[in-house]
């Protein structure tokens, strides 16, 4: 019963954080007004403390919750953690861009939010396939 309760809430943090990689990216490049960019930037930043942040730390806990309670090491499980580390650093890049939006550092940041994007659209898919299928 226990990894049945672990195993739903890996699945709903993680659905939760993957959401939030692909949309943070286009929310850091959305084109606003004066007037709506710092409300723009408040939501944005709130987004990554509030939703993304608590998603991503309950999916890494409660996976590693999961893969110890059932006694699970195996060369797919090796893999998968691999691409979930490209993961926690497409995370961290998307933070360390809102800090240098919020400080004004730098505007023109669209090519490095293009990058963080396709990454993390190409890494959730193939996480999942790694999962189901358990290729190795």
């Amino acid at each position: 019963m226990l990894w049945l309760l672990l195993l739903l809430l890996h699945i709903a943090a993680v659905i939760c954080w993957c959401g939030s990689l692909l949309y943070l990216p286009a929310l850091i490049t959305g084109v606003f007004s004066d007037h709506e960019e710092q409300s723009h930037q408040a939501l944005t930043f709130q987004i990554f403390t509030g939703v993304a942040t608590p998603a991503a730390l309950t999916a890494i806990v409660s996976g590693t919750a999961l893969f110890l309670t059932s006694g699970i090491i195996d060369r797919w499980l090796i893999l998968k953690l691999s691409l979930v580390v490209i993961l926690v650093l497409c995370h961290a890049l998307n933070g360390w861009i809102l800090i240098r939006t919020e400080q004004a550092l730098d505007k023109n940041l669209t090519l490095p939010c293009i990058a963080i994007g396709i990454t993390a659209a190409i890494m959730i898919p193939a996480i999942v396939w790694i999962v189901l299928t358990k290729p190795f």
